[in-house]
């Protein structure tokens, strides 16, 4: 019978800060701190006037940037971007970007994925708002993919009160058989983590890993929630255990307030 015990629960305010040349780290993911086979996962915060410079080399690097401080940028392909809320960058291979706290400490999610072996890739198939930062299958109203990789799958989640995933399990598949390295990460909002018959609340800051084949399902707790959810490398087979009176549907973010929502096209 699976339980919480299966998990892997860790409190980014609490972890441990290394401090290094950008300021401070501090490992939330790891093969040693919670047994990931394909993914790093790291807070760092970037002190003001300090810069972190992100090589990506031979494998895939996400970046998230979680607050909004003055004067921060995000340098990316000859081009310079606000570094507020939400922003993020997908480094392929050999690509680079600089992170700039000109004007107070900047904190970043760093993830750092393999690359994915050729038969994950030949895999590129044709609710809840999510707002995606990494997604193969997604494409956008113009019709534009989002990414063109399944190293990594990542993205902004928001619950409304009393908003839950169905229980689930993920597996693997002939392309991944170890299964995708699979996380959340809460940033404003409490949630409940739940496995087998057993729970945990969580609070903001709290990185959550599932290993491949331990079924679980996350709930916002007393209101909304908001929540960062990895799964690396996204070739992966999910299951819904639980019975959804409203089916599992993706929808793009509105244009507008008000305006009606729109499946999202994943052919």
């Amino acid at each position: 019978m699976p339980s919480i015990q299966d998990i892997s629960i860790i409190d980014s305010n609490t972890a441990s800060a290394k401090k290094v040349e950008h300021g401070f780290e501090r490992t939330l993911c790891s093969p040693e701190v919670c047994e990931s086979k394909n993914l790093n996962v790291y807070k760092r915060t970037i002190a003001k006037g300090k810069q972190l410079d992100v090589k990506a080399g031979k494998d895939y690097h996400l970046l998230y940037v979680m607050n909004t401080p003055a004067k921060a940028t995000v340098s990316f392909n000859g081009q310079s971007h606000a570094a507020e809320e939400g922003a993020g960058v997908l480094l392929v291979p050999g690509e680079s970007a600089k992170f700039d706290a000109a004007g107070a400490d900047l904190d970043v999610l760093h993830m750092v994925v393999p690359k994915p072996p050729a038969a994950v890739e030949d895999g590129l198939p044709g609710g809840p708002v999510r707002r995606f930062c990494a997604e193969s299958s997604v494409r956008l109203l113009d019709g534009s993919r989002l990414t063109s990789t399944n190293a990594i799958q990542a993205g902004e989640m928001h619950y409304n009160k009393g908003g839950a995933s169905p229980y689930h399990v993920h597996k693997g598949t002939p392309a991944n058989p170890d299964g995708a390295a699979h996380c959340y990460m809460t940033f404003k909002g409490r949630g409940k983590v739940e496995v087998g018959e057993e729970s945990q609340e969580i609070e903001p800051g709290t990185l959550v890993y599932f290993p491949p084949g331990v079924p679980h399902r996350l709930r916002a707790h007393g209101g909304t929630l908001d929540y960062f959810e990895i799964q690396a490398w996204r070739s992966f087979k999910t299951t819904i255990l639980s019975e959804e009176p409203l089916g599992l549907k993706w929808y793009y973010e509105r244009e507008k307030p008000g305006a009606a929502l729109v499946e999202w096209n994943q052919s």
